[in-house]
C-alpha cells in the first residue's frame, strides 16, 4: 500500500516530508488483525478512547458477515437464560445504537423470538425451568392456527444485527479515515523491536489478534481451546409468510424484508472448509420445513467457520510470548452480542489496566 506524504489517521494529521523522527514509517497506537465482529467492535472502543488505530484484513469473507447475527436471551430447550445476557444486552444496545449513528445505517433490529415447542413434554419443560430472573424474558405461551395451545411461546429481548451492513459499512468509514488496509498479514512480517512493533510501514505500540478461526495457526497464542465449527446458511423468499418476528424450531428464520429471510444454521467439525454442501442445504430445508410449509425459494447458499470454543467463553487477554500482543476471539455463535462488552473489557485492560474477568481470561482459562 502507498500512503501520501500527508496521512489522516484517526482525526490526526502528520506531513511525513516535516517530521524528522518519522523515519518513513506511520506511528500508531494499536494494529488490529481481522476485521470481522470482534475486531470492528475493538476498533470501535479504541477509536472511542482516542487511539490512532490501524485494522488489517484480507477481505475475505468471515463467519461475522455471513451469519444471521441473532442474539437470544433464553435458549435451548430448557430456556436457560443466556450467560451474562443482563450486562451483555445493554451494552450491545448502547454500542449498536451509537454505530448507526456514526454510520448512518439502520444495524439493530429488536425482535420478540416465536419459539414452536416440539410438543407437551418441552412445554412441561418450560414450566419447570421457569425462574424469576427470567420472567423479563418469557411473555407466555401463544395458540397455534390449529389449535394447540401450547403451540409456541414468546421470547422478549431478542433481535438481530445486519452484520454484512455493520462491517461493510465500518470498513469504509474505517477506510476514509485511512485506518483500514486490505492485505493478507503474515506473521513473519512482524518486527519485534524493545519499544514497539513494526509491519510493513507501521509503527506500533500493541498488536490485537482478532482473526477468527485463523487464530489456531497464531504462534503467539498457541494451544488455545478452539473448538472450531462450520455453520452454513441460506438466504430464502418466501412470498405469503409475512413474519414480523424471528421464528425459530430446531433452526432460525430472520426476517429481512421483502419476503426474505435468513434460515440458519447447522454445525459440522470434521468438514472445516468455508464451501456450501448438499448436506448443509438439506438440513437447512429440513429445518426450515419445521416451521412453515409455504413454498420458498433460495437465493443463497454460503457457509462460514465459527471460532468457537470448548468452554462456550470468549478468550481475550495478553499473550505469555509476548507483552505487546493480545487476542479477542472465541465468540462463536453469540458474536454480536459478546462482542461489544468483552471488546470494551479488553480495551479498558489494555487502557487502563482492569483486570479482565477469569472466566474469559487466557491467562486463567
Amino acid at each position: 500500500m502507498t500512503w501520501p506524504d500527508t496521512v489522516k489517521l484517526k482525526n490526526l494529521t502528520w506531513n511525513r516530508s516535516l517530521d524528522s523522527n518519522f523515519n518513513k514509517q506511520i506511528k500508531i497506537d494499536y494494529l488490529i488483525v481481522g476485521q470481522g465482529i470482534a475486531g470492528t467492535m475493538m476498533a470501535y472502543h479504541l477509536i472511542k478512547a482516542g487511539k490512532r488505530i490501524l485494522v488489517v484484513d484480507n477481505g475475505v469473507s468471515s463467519s461475522s458477515m455471513i451469519a444471521g447475527g441473532l442474539f437470544n436471551p433464553v435458549t435451548g430447550r430448557r430456556f436457560v437464560k443466556s450467560w451474562l445476557i443482563d450486562e451483555l444486552l445493554p451494552c450491545a444496545e448502547t454500542v449498536y445504537k451509537d454505530m448507526e449513528v456514526i454510520l448512518g445505517k439502520k444495524l439493530l433490529y429488536k425482535l420478540p423470538i416465536v419459539k414452536y415447542l416440539s410438543g407437551e413434554e418441552e412445554k412441561e419443560v418450560y414450566e419447570r425451568s421457569i425462574q424469576d430472573d427470567k420472567k423479563k424474558y418469557i411473555a407466555g405461551f401463544t395458540a397455534s392456527e390449529s389449535g394447540n395451545k401450547y403451540a409456541s411461546c414468546e421470547i422478549k429481548g431478542g433481535g438481530y444485527i445486519d452484520t454484512l451492513l455493520l462491517i461493510t459499512a465500518f470498513r469504509k468509514y474505517l477506510d476514509q479515515q485511512h485506518s483500514f488496509v486490505e492485505s493478507n498479514f503474515a506473521y513473519n512480517d512482524i518486527i519485534i523491536n524493545e519499544l514497539n512493533i513494526v509491519w510493513g510501514d507501521f509503527q506500533a505500540c500493541s498488536i490485537i489478534f482478532c482473526e477468527g478461526y485463523r487464530a489456531t495457526e497464531n504462534p503467539y497464542f498457541p494451544g488455545l481451546p478452539f473448538n472450531l465449527a462450520k455453520g452454513e446458511i441460506l438466504t430464502v423468499r418466501i412470498p405469503g409468510l409475512y413474519a414480523e418476528n424471528i421464528l425459530m424450531s430446531t433452526g432460525y428464520l430472520v426476517p429481512v424484508g421483502n419476503d426474505i429471510y435468513k434460515m440458519g444454521s447447522t454445525y459440522e467439525w470434521d468438514d472445516l472448509t468455508t464451501l456450501p454442501t448438499e448436506k448443509g442445504r438439506k438440513e437447512l430445508i429440513g429445518k426450515l420445513k419445521k416451521i412453515t410449509e409455504l413454498p420458498f425459494e433460495i437465493l443463497n447458499h454460503e457457509a462460514g467457520i465459527r471460532p468457537a470454543v470448548k468452554q462456550r467463553r470468549p478468550l481475550l487477554g495478553k499473550s505469555h510470548i509476548n507483552d505487546k500482543m493480545f487476542i479477542l476471539n472465541g465468540l462463536g455463535t453469540k458474536g454480536v452480542i459478546l462482542a461489544p462488552y468483552f471488546a470494551l473489557q479488553l480495551a479498558e485492560y489494555i487502557l487502563q489496566g482492569k483486570p479482565i474477568e477469569k472466566d474469559v481470561d487466557i491467562n486463567f482459562s
